[in-house]
């Protein structure tokens, strides 16, 4: 009875790990996001989203006070530390704060990592590792997974600073290519709304381009005296006024 049962567990655990995860997400979307590389696409950004939502919970400032209750964490000051015999205790302030936001971060940039190199020379959906990218999602969330614990035994000395301008660096060449498809994207706008002017003669799409672009410039205008209120100081900051005018 249990190797039936064993094998039943196995049987359902293989169906999560492969492409049926992904079909029962998206089988409450529309009909045009059901292709399965739209699917893929939304469980990538399902992935992104929760390293957010994980990160931005380890940056809650209620946390550290919350994790000073539990038995095994250091400097604990629950009395349930009896219910655990034998147990060692871990610092558990390295679980919060910007150093473990970094820790996820660096999981998530690995497996991404990883999945690029495995995905190297694939072209369409018709070659055999396509599978690997459109499939085992319970296999990859686990991994992720593993390799955020495996993050968080890494020693703190030197990782922060490190992992600090790695990010930097990545993140300025992530701006450059947004810049390159918002700027794209722009020029595809305009382009499309002139020429239904042009062709149906109707001053309402002029005027739509031009509240567009309005819109689009008082919001950007908005945005810069934000990051100059804060961001940056009277008689300090002069590096963040360099960025944020230029």
């Amino acid at each position: 009875m249990g190797a039936v049962l064993g094998l039943v567990s196995a049987a359902n655990l293989a169906c999560c790990c492969t492409g049926t995860a992904c079909s029962l997400c998206c089988s409450l979307c529309p009909s045009s996001l059901k292709s399965n590389s739209t699917a893929t696409r939304f469980m990538y950004a399902l992935m992104l989203l929760l390293g957010a939502i994980v990160g931005a919970i380890m940056l809650a400032p209620g946390l550290q006070d919350f994790l000073q209750k539990v038995p095994f964490c250091a400097n604990s000051t629950s009395t349930a530390g009896h219910l655990i015999p034998n147990s060692d205790t871990i610092d558990c302030s390295s679980a919060v704060g910007y150093l473990a936001v970094y820790r996820i971060c660096f999981a998530l940039c690995c497996f991404f990592a990883l999945w690029a190199v495995l995905m190297v020379g694939v072209r369409s959906s018709k070659d055999s590792r396509s599978a690997l990218q459109n499939g085992f999602w319970g296999i990859k969330f686990m991994i992720v997974t593993g390799i955020a614990i495996g993050a968080f035994f890494i020693p703190e000395t030197g990782f922060g600073p490190a992992w600090m301008w790695v990010g930097l660096i990545g993140g300025f060449a992530f701006i450059l290519v947004q810049l390159v498809y918002i700027v794209d994207f722009a020029h595809q706008w305009a382009e499309a709304w002139v020429s239904n002017y042009e062709e149906e003669e109707s001053r309402g799409w002029f005027a739509a381009l031009c509240c567009a672009t309005g819109l689009q410039y008082l919001l950007s205008l908005t945005g810069i005296a934000l990051l100059y209120v804060y961001f940056t100081q009277a008689d300090d900051c002069s590096l963040n006024k360099f960025f944020i005018t230029f």
